[in-house]
């Protein structure tokens, strides 16, 4: 079947259109419909799990799926932060080093994984990174940071975001998104420690390869 078909009419990409369109669709509605907004952010992130498993049942990995799936990952990432530094405007300064963090990190990474000619951007030497990429850890690091960029744009707007159980009021909404705060933030620090590693790491590898091809020059 994944023979037959256009590489752009795979399943898995298919599924990484949804997210395009369901993550524009959170940021569009981010500051005047939170619980769309909320809604269509979440099933954005939970798709990133459901395309990789269609790739591996189907046959249907591509090279197309995989930067796809990277891009839309950090543009989610970059999106969601300029929301929220829209809505905490005197903590710009970390939603704008969270974005750099995570966009150095992985584009290093990206990099030096091509120079290694390396199969995946998710292999390394590393220990800290190869166990961050092993799949449950991946899974539930990726959802506990998304969990944790949610809650603080749900405490934002917990006035409006009426989420819970039917004639649940503010505070309650707001009392259950600051314990998913609380709870996802040492998962949080986690994803932010392994960028850092995996970023290091990165450009050892880079300079590496500088330095060889100066040797060999």
């Amino acid at each position: 079947m994944a023979s037959r078909l256009p590489v752009l009419l795979f399943v898995p990409n298919l599924i990484g259109y949804v997210r395009v369109i369901a993550q524009f669709s959170s940021y569009y509605n981010a500051l005047h419909n939170p619980r769309i907004s909320i809604a269509c952010y979440l099933l954005g992130q939970a798709l990133d799990a459901v395309d990789g498993i269609a790739a591996r049942v189907l046959g249907q990995a591509s090279e197309m799926g995989r930067v796809l799936d990277m891009v839309t990952d950090r543009c989610s990432t970059t999106c969601f932060c300029l929301v929220l530094a829209h809505l905490y405007p005197e903590r710009i300064g970390v939603f704008t080093f969270l974005v750099t963090l995570d966009l150095f990190s992985h584009w290093y990474h990206m990099h030096a994984t091509l120079l290694a000619a390396g199969v995946s951007h998710k292999s390394s030497s590393n220990w800290v990174v190869r166990l961050y990429y092993h799949k449950p850890i991946l899974f539930w690091t990726c959802a506990g940071t998304e969990l944790w960029y949610t809650s603080l744009y749900a405490l934002a707007k917990a006035p409006e975001v009426l989420l819970t159980v039917p004639f649940s009021s503010p505070a309650a909404v707001f009392s259950l998104w600051r314990a998913v705060f609380i709870a996802a933030s040492p998962i949080f620090l986690l994803k932010q420690v392994t960028n850092i590693v995996q970023l290091a790491e990165a450009i050892k590898a880079v300079v590496a390869v500088d330095d060889t091809r100066r040797k060999e020059g």
